[in-house]
């Protein structure tokens, strides 16, 4: 399932329909980046970048990062055998 993971990643962004700039972002946050880390990367300022994780949870509906991860992570836990 871990294989596949990116994959199910890029098609949600999409449905979410993220800007390239966005589904960077947030793949870069799925990652476990900071706000000041993902900038760097992008060669962007942290305020540009702040600014489009906001809209990225805007569009998919999501409070912040945390449910962003917990949105993607929820399909992957295997529920503990009794």
């Amino acid at each position: 399932m871990i294989d596949g993971l990116g994959a199910a990643i890029d098609r949600q962004f999409q449905r979410w329909r993220l800007t390239p700039a966005e589904a960077q972002v947030g793949m870069l946050l799925l990652k476990g980046l900071s706000h000041r880390d993902v900038a760097q990367v992008r060669q962007t300022s942290e305020r540009t970048v702040r600014e489009q994780a906001r809209s990225l949870y805007r569009k998919a509906g999501l409070s912040g990062r945390s449910e962003l991860a917990a949105f993607f992570l929820e399909d992957l836990l295997i529920p503990l055998r009794s």
